[in-house]
């Protein structure tokens, strides 16, 4: 069990509800201030067994609870040294493995705010795997979707592939285990689902199915075909669920 994890355990924190970041950040000698700040988006102060962390009052409150436990991620890896984070240093979706103080505290903040053994059970019980069901999922974690469905994707034996969108193409991708070595297209089709979402932000659709070039530039893939589901981020950019109808796709192009 990870560091933050271990925390919620040792603290008898076994329901979504109870995780108070608050009441978690005094248990560990931090007091969390919700401030107006300048040029950051939250920045933490620590000396021997005592920190102050700071985090903008004015952001969503599922940004807030992520800013906060991200500092926290500081408070129990970099004991002693002092971080002013930018938006930019939180949250941000890319290998969860890496040895960067930022990402490392970013690591540390999905698993309190989003445990993996509180989480785990509710995917299994999924009848399907969809944005609409991950969107629920987040409500009961307070979390934010795009947090939400990233770490559901990393948990998922379901072949899904997570991305995000803007106008100038592909921000990034979450492939789940089971369809990891496929690399979805550096540009975004006029013809898909995520650039209608972009095109005309609205309600969640249901998802669709569309041919797999939409998605992917490979020889011959126009084939097969996969189900997608958009819809439109907070930040204003496409968060699109991928599901791989044919494990022949995978079976071809995964590598």
């Amino acid at each position: 069990m990870r560091p933050a994890e271990q925390l919620l355990t040792e603290l008898g924190i076994s329901e979504p509800r109870d995780i108070d970041i608050d009441a978690i950040a005094y248990c560990v000698g931090a007091e969390i201030d919700y401030r107006s700040l300048t040029g950051c988006e939250a920045q933490i102060i620590g000396r021997a067994d005592r920190a102050v962390i700071y985090v903008r009052k004015d952001i969503r409150p599922t940004r807030k609870r992520f800013s906060a436990g991200h500092e926290l991620g500081h408070w129990h890896h970099h004991r002693g040294l002092s971080f002013v984070c930018r938006p930019e240093d939180i949250g941000r979706p890319i290998d969860e493995t890496s040895k960067n103080a930022e990402r490392v505290a970013d690591a540390y903040a999905a698993d309190l705010v989003l445990p993996r053994f509180m989480i785990a059970p509710k995917l299994q019980a999924m009848d399907r795997f969809t944005l609409n069901q991950l969107i629920e999922l987040a409500g009961s974690f307070s979390a934010s979707v795009t947090a939400t469905a990233i770490r559901a994707v990393r948990l998922t034996r379901n072949p899904v592939i997570l991305i995000a969108h803007n106008f100038f193409g592909r921000r990034w991708q979450w492939p789940s285990i089971t369809a990891h070595g496929l690399r979805v297209r550096d540009d975004i089709d006029a013809r898909s689902s995520a650039f209608g979402q972009l095109a005309a932000p609205g309600k969640l659709a249901p998802p669709r199915k569309e041919p797999a070039s939409y998605w992917f530039e490979r020889r011959h893939i126009e084939r097969f075909d996969v189900d997608a589901q958009s819809m439109t981020t907070v930040e204003g950019e496409s968060l699109t669920l991928i599901r791989i109808l044919d494990q022949e796709l995978i079976d071809i192009y995964a590598h």
